[in-house]
């Protein structure tokens, strides 16, 4: 049985949670080395998913010299997300990074570029396109049931949904806040659903009026002063072709909340995830009257699963499964390095559009 041999660089929640089991369990994949600043998280997941004989790197320039392994996974802070990439491709590795790409746009197109020239794969951790809901509305887009898409929203507009743990709060470190944080995930899932990752416009704005309603978070309390990101962003997204995306992201507003989901509205008929359960519900007309559809959702997802369970809570190792055998079989990943530009286009162009109270023209890259 052939194996690719894998390389894990971050040792946090992400890296181990996702990744790390990911590959432990896969019948393809070794996992030879890990790495991370902190000695004492690797030291944790060595123990903790029993690695055998596993190599250890705190600088992940060694990790990317290491000749022994095939694939980089990249589980970082986001700004480091554009070194680490370019180090490993450069090294000759395929690449998985995590989302968002980059936090700028021209670096995001220079590691799809750098990837294209080094004939070598790169994924994006974008596992939310693996949801049963997001599949169900996705065969109905691609069977021209809803008609012409000219409206959606990306939505990650949590009640209360921040991140007190490792870096969200730092702009140094996370790039942003809300922003790079669920806003990724939604964007990805609504251009996804449309077939279109062209945005030629942006008009936004953030916010951080929140930031000290501290009280009834589910992961706890933090210190306002310590935080110097955004917790609310919205923003008005034209696409090539006319179409408008309405993004409504906040890690803590006080309306019920639609935490990482979307909404389509067609010509013929709309669909969206109502709250956070993510429950698909579909709105037509049937026989001349306005009827609301709530299928059961568990659509046949076997060119995108491998051995997987097809249920949500197992997506991200639908999404690496998916990965694995596009590598094994030569082919574009699921996921390409390319989606990512428009997700970084747009939220760069969201700040500046906050700055300046005025759009942003984009010139798409795909």
């Amino acid at each position: 049985m052939k194996k690719l041999n894998f390389g894990v660089i971050g040792c946090g929640w992400i890296g181990t949670g996702k990744h790390i089991s990911s590959l432990k369990q896969h019948p393809h994949a070794r996992l030879v080395a890990i790495c991370d600043c902190d000695p004492a998280r690797m030291d944790q997941a060595e123990k903790q998913f029993e690695l055998q004989e596993i190599k250890k790197y705190e600088d992940y320039r060694d990790l990317c010299l290491d000749p022994s392994i095939d694939v980089v996974h990249i589980c970082t802070p986001n700004v480091l997300h554009y070194e680490m990439t370019m180090a490993a491709l450069k090294n000759g590795k395929h690449v998985h990074c995590e989302k968002p790409l980059a936090t700028r746009s021209d670096h995001a197109i220079e590691m799809v570029e750098t990837a294209r020239k080094a004939g070598k794969r790169l994924t994006i951790g974008h596992q939310r396109r693996f949801f049963s809901s997001v599949q169900y509305m996705k065969s109905l887009v691609d069977k021209g049931e809803l008609g012409e898409i000219y409206y959606a929203k990306a939505l990650d507009a949590r009640r209360r949904g921040v991140p007190t743990w490792g870096d969200y709060m730092r702009k140094e470190r996370n790039g942003g806040g809300i922003l790079f944080d669920g806003a990724p995930h939604s964007l990805d899932m609504t251009m996804y659903l449309m077939n279109n990752f062209k945005p030629v416009s942006v008009y936004g704005k953030v916010m951080d009026k929140m930031k000290y309603a501290t009280e009834g978070n589910p992961w706890g309390l933090w210190d306002p002063t310590q935080s110097d990101v955004e917790d609310t962003g919205f923003a008005m997204i034209t696409m090539e072709g006319g179409a408008i995306i309405y993004l409504e992201a906040a890690w803590l507003i006080n309306m019920i909340g639609y935490a990482n989901s979307t909404l389509l509205v067609g010509t013929k008929a709309g669909v969206d995830m109502q709250g956070e359960n993510g429950q698909v519900r579909v709105n037509k007309i049937y026989n001349d009257k306005m009827v609301v559809i709530e299928p059961d959702i568990m659509p046949p997802m076997a060119a995108l699963v491998g051995q997987f369970e097809v249920n949500d809570r197992n997506a991200p190792g639908i999404e690496i499964d998916n990965w694995i055998q596009a590598l094994l079989d030569g082919r574009e990943p699921f996921i390409k390095g390319e989606d990512g530009i428009a997700v970084v286009q747009i939220i760069e162009s969201v700040y500046k559009s906050s700055e300046t109270g005025q759009a942003v023209a984009i010139k798409p890259y795909l």
